[in-house]
């Protein structure tokens, strides 16, 4: 059965999709977001179409694209977006993969990406389907379930903060090496359609209630009188790691490893408030990948290992993240299709540049 999203759940898909995003959590610009709100109260009523009833709804040789920023988030401060991107990129789509699409889907259904994919569906006037790439939110174009699926990333179009388009169509080896260089010759961010693929493709190596999950994830983060963390926990079938207060937060060296990870490695401590008073460790890449207790791996990607702000009722942004703060520990578990030899090596610590045994301690 067709879920409907309205204006009403805008709330809840913004703080749900903050779930598990730590680099720039917190960062989506006020004009974005009131511009996907706009978007959202002039349709009226976006229809949310499951997997499952994917193929009842659309013709066997219907097809979708995905759709999803690329760069850096904080650049759309500085130049923000016209409002017309999704329209000027799945066109340009459209004209180079030689047929329409009849249906937009989310490259994950973190961060500003969720609420990117409801203003493209919108914009549109084409239903969302509710699935995405990830489950979570990974900083590599192929890292994602639609890759593991057999899936190409390419043909992609973006388009740039100063209207530049960019069509890239290359070996998924060097495409993410061309959209760096692309995002950063354009402006520090592009807006992109991708994946083009079946909408029986998609759908069947997509993550199912991707979109609808974040708005119960939502709705149990802003509601309520107690803390989110054990009714989320039980809802995603996870558990707390800790809660404790942040002691260092450092830059240090991956030790020269080949990784093609973008970001500095940082590693951050936090000292358990228990009973044991253990040490948390976390290693980030982008994102937490990697939790240890007492030198003991707890948890690691392609799970997702989130911090919660128990006060605030939030996710905890690492731009804002101080010493002395007081967070909560998640780990929440990854779609299955992480769990398969391939989905590891694509996404599990090595691809971070982690190999386990050669984590060396903060203090």
């Amino acid at each position: 059965m067709t879920r409907w999203l309205t204006v009403d759940d805008f709330e809840d898909l913004g703080a749900g999709s903050q779930l598990g995003v730590f680099s720039a959590a917190n960062t989506f610009p006020g004009s974005m977001a009131l511009w996907v709100r706009e978007l959202m109260q002039e349709r009226g009523r976006l229809p949310l179409v499951g997997v499952e009833e994917a193929h009842t709804v659309f013709d066997e040789g219907a097809h979708a694209v995905a759709v999803g920023g690329v760069g850096s988030l904080p650049a759309t401060l500085e130049i923000p977006f016209r409002g017309d991107e999704p329209r000027v990129v799945i066109e340009r789509m459209e004209r180079i993969y030689g047929r329409p699409f009849v249906a937009i889907a989310a490259l994950n259904s973190a961060g500003p990406n969720a609420l990117l994919a409801v203003a493209a569906a919108c914009l549109l006037g084409l239903p969302l389907l509710d699935c995405d790439g990830q489950g979570r939110v990974l900083p590599l174009l192929d890292q994602t379930t639609y890759a593991l699926g057999g899936l190409s990333p390419g043909p992609m179009v973006g388009v740039g903060p100063w209207g530049d388009l960019v069509t890239i169509e290359s070996p998924r080896g060097r495409f993410e090496t061309l959209t760096r260089a692309a995002v950063t010759a354009a402006g520090g961010w592009l807006f992109c359609a991708l994946y083009p693929a079946p909408v029986r493709d998609l759908t069947r190596s997509g993550i199912a209630n991707a979109i609808s999950r974040c708005v119960e994830i939502g709705a149990t983060l802003r509601g309520g009188t107690s803390g989110p963390r054990g009714r989320l926990a039980r809802r995603l079938g996870g558990r707390l790691i800790g809660r404790g207060r942040v002691l260092q937060i450092e830059q240090h060296s991956d030790g020269g490893g080949r990784t093609r990870q973008p970001a500095q490695p940082i590693g951050i401590l936090i000292e358990d408030s228990g009973p044991t008073k253990s040490w948390i460790r976390l290693e980030v890449r982008n994102e937490v990948v990697l939790a240890t207790i007492d030198g003991r791996i707890i948890a690691s990607t392609p799970d997702t290992i989130c911090m919660l702000d128990p006060l605030r009722r939030r996710t905890v942004d690492l731009i804002d993240l101080q010493l002395g703060d007081v967070v909560d520990v998640l780990f929440l578990p990854a779609a299955p299709a992480w769990h398969t030899p391939e989905g590891r090596t694509l996404a599990g610590p090595e691809a971070f540049g982690l190999p386990i045994g050669s984590l060396k301690p903060i203090m």
